[in-house]
């Protein structure tokens, strides 16, 4: 009875676990929307757009410098778990010990990345329009207000900034955070970190304040010098638990693991591919744009906070599914071909949703929030302020730009799609070198594309709007690109992760697939300014360049958000419910809030036949839970007995050989 009771009170911990988890997870995202929301504002009005840009690109740099050792984590947290949960504390503190060494090892080489990177960068922002544009060198950024110079010492140090706390919170603390997410207490860990968020990056902002409301000249290093303090508070209190809660956690110099080195690199090199196909778009913009790549990324970065930010929430609708296709492929070793068209269908109206309300949606929003504030920075005489202009007007207001955005997003969610079915199926390392190939060409074709674009069609940066077109140019290959690494990913789906494989109802999906894009497309470029309208106007007036923004009101926010709706749940939703009803209405059921108001009914009424009937409903579980029990004990006892070499050997050891009777030719002859 004992035993009821602790299995009772285990499941009601682990549930009460995950609950917290989902809570504090959506709470992060809510609060790391509003401070990037809030930084950005008041960076725009503090230093200007330019540096803006700055920022946003040091911020990229720093998290793709710890994907390697975010891929070392994730091999630890999956490593640890078992032995956490079975209590097995040497093989536990072995996985401990191994990481911790291999994450120290890579701290100096980390800060020596950082330190060149920070050298570097900002060289690359002073010399590049002195060889690509024929212009001075750059010395500093200055302000919107005209009050202070940012010299590169300065922007150099900030970018040392950003890259010293991703070394330094996975480096020295990344272990202890491993832990906790092992031994799934992950909520406390993201309730640190947003502790530690609000903290540090109130402190910023209060700083920014000052800046902007004062007309302070407070250097940008004194402003972002806070963020080297936040690996420390968010790494010492998440050590001090770990060293609390789990006392026998011990590093031992001695203890090595060699598995864990070995699947880490595989798991960074088999994510590489993917991970540059869909984040490298600031980074290679800029490299190829130069000093008015500053001005562009930091214009992208506003527009991509939102769509980047519906992206992550459609493509939790699809991760979620992980779970499930790894319980059927590991029961069936391969999925039936009627249930990967049903998902197919499935991440295809998720990706036609997020297009319509990518497409639709986020030109209004980010022109709302800041469309007046980067207007205000672009006054100027120089014909690269004219360019960049042009830029500012394409992005937030062309309707090509946010059609070619929504079309690069709902090509990443098809994508990530087929990929959760390849991990299921754990052979997504058969799929590495293809993917790091794919990537390669991607970003060799899109630099040596945009380059030759950039000193043979544009004229070196001379032509009217030669930054819009090279901004079309990248993100139409970036679709062509994102479309052959899925054709490719579907065609390792055919072979190897799905069984009885035909042709049927692909057109069909493919079809509900292009039916939403193609009315949304043709609905923004003929129909939504009948509705609503960005105006954005540049102005040279007295060789002075001004740009006019009309500001985005609530009414025509909300006729937007109206619009949306009207526009995705037909296209989106009642066109697979009319020609396949069974499939459209089972998404629909599926849906995370809808299945557990289902399940919940379903499980009512079940307990309710149960009392009609007379049958103690707690008891038949508890039943249930014992049978379940036994039988995986005695799977676990046979597998015990069949791994015992010692088994075989008390067996086999004193049978006679079995005799083997060889025929001979004569005997060969006679039959």
């Amino acid at each position: 009875m004992q035993l009821e009771t602790t299995e009772n009170i285990v499941m009601k911990t682990s549930t009460r676990s995950s609950v917290w988890s989902a809570l504090v997870g959506v709470a992060i995202s809510l609060t790391n929307t509003l401070i990037q929301i809030l930084m950005i504002y008041w960076i725009l009005s503090a230093y200007g757009t330019e540096f803006n840009g700055f920022v946003r690109i040091s911020m990229s740099m720093a998290i793709i410098g710890g994907t390697c050792e975010g891929a070392l984590g994730i091999t630890t947290v999956i490593l640890m778990a078992k032995p956490i949960m079975e209590k097995d504390w040497i093989s536990a503190n072995e996985i401990f010990s191994t990481s911790k060494r291999n994450y120290r090892n890579k701290l100096w080489r980390g800060l020596f990345l950082v330190t060149l990177v920070s050298i570097l960068y900002p060289l690359e922002i002073a010399l590049a329009p002195h060889f690509l544009q024929g212009e001075e060198i750059v010395t500093s950024l200055t302000s919107p207000n005209g009050l202070m110079s940012i010299h590169l010492w300065e922007m150099g140090l900030v970018c040392f900034f950003f890259g010293f706390k991703q070394v330094v919170s996975s480096s020295i603390f990344g272990i202890y955070e491993n832990v906790l997410e092992a031994d799934k207490q992950n909520y406390l860990r993201r309730a640190i970190i947003l502790f530690t968020d609000v903290l540090i990056y109130t402190i910023i902002i209060t700083l920014l304040n000052i800046v902007n409301y004062r007309e302070s000249t407070i250097s940008p290093v004194v402003v972002f010098l806070p963020i080297i303090v936040y690996p420390f508070i968010r790494g010492f209190m998440i050590m001090w638990y770990v060293k609390r809660k789990y006392p026998w956690i011990k590093f031992y110099s001695d203890f090595n693991d060699h598995n864990i080195v070995r699947k880490s690199s595989k798991l960074f090199f088999s994510s590489l591919g993917t991970n540059t196909l869909m984040n490298a778009d600031i980074i290679i913009l800029f490299v190829v744009l130069g000093t008015a790549g500053l001005r562009t990324t930091s214009m992208l970065s506003i527009y991509m906070i939102v769509g980047i930010n519906i992206r992550i929430i459609m493509l939790n609708f699809i991760v979620s599914f992980r779970e499930y296709f790894i319980a059927q492929i590991l029961r069936e070793g391969r999925i039936e071909w009627k249930t990967y068209t049903n998902y197919e269908l499935y991440t295809y109206i998720v990706a036609a949703f997020s297009f319509v309300m990518i497409s639709i949606l986020t030109p209004f929003i980010a022109t709302g929030l800041f469309g007046n504030v980067i207007a205000r920075d672009f006054d100027g005489s120089d014909i690269s302020a004219f360019y960049q202009a042009q830029a500012l007007q394409y992005i937030f207001s062309g309707s090509t730009f946010s059609i070619l955005f929504g079309l690069s997003t709902g090509a990443i969610i098809i994508v990530q799609g087929q990929y959760v079915l390849i991990q299921a199926k754990g052979v997504e390392k058969k799929t590495t070198k293809w993917l790091n190939l794919i990537a390669t060409w991607y970003v060799l074709t899109s630099g040596i594309t945009l380059l030759s674009l950039y000193f043979f069609k544009f004229n070196s940066g001379g032509t009217d709007n030669w930054i819009p077109q090279m901004i079309q140019f990248f993100y139409i290959i970036k679709l062509i690109f994102m479309m052959i690494t899925y054709f490719f990913l579907w065609s390792f789906t055919w072979t190897h992760v799905t069984y009885n494989s035909s042709l049927k109802n692909v057109i069909p999906n493919f079809i509900f697939l292009l039916v939403p894009v193609v009315a949304t497309s043709l609905f923004i470029q003929f129909g939504l300014s009948q509705f609503a309208l960005i105006s954005i106007e540049v102005k040279p007036a007295n060789e002075i360049i001004s740009v006019v923004i009309n500001p985005i009101n609530v009414a025509t926010l909300i006729s937007v958000f109206v619009i949306t709706g009207i526009a995705s749940l037909p296209v989106c939703i009642i066109l697979p419910i009319i020609f396949r009803p069974k499939i459209g209405l089972n998404i629909i059921v599926n849906l995370p809030i809808i299945k557990q108001i289902v399940e919940k009914n379903a499980s009512k009424i079940k307990i309710a036949r149960f009392i009609d009937a007379g049958i103690n409903a707690e008891e038949e579980a508890i039943q249930s839970e014992e049978i379940i029990r036994s039988l995986y004990e005695q799977i676990q006892e046979s597998n015990e007995i069949i791994d015992n070499e010692s088994h075989f050997e008390k067996r086999y050891k004193y049978k006679n050989t079995p005799k083997i009777y060889t025929l001979t030719p004569k005997e060969k002859k006679k039959k």
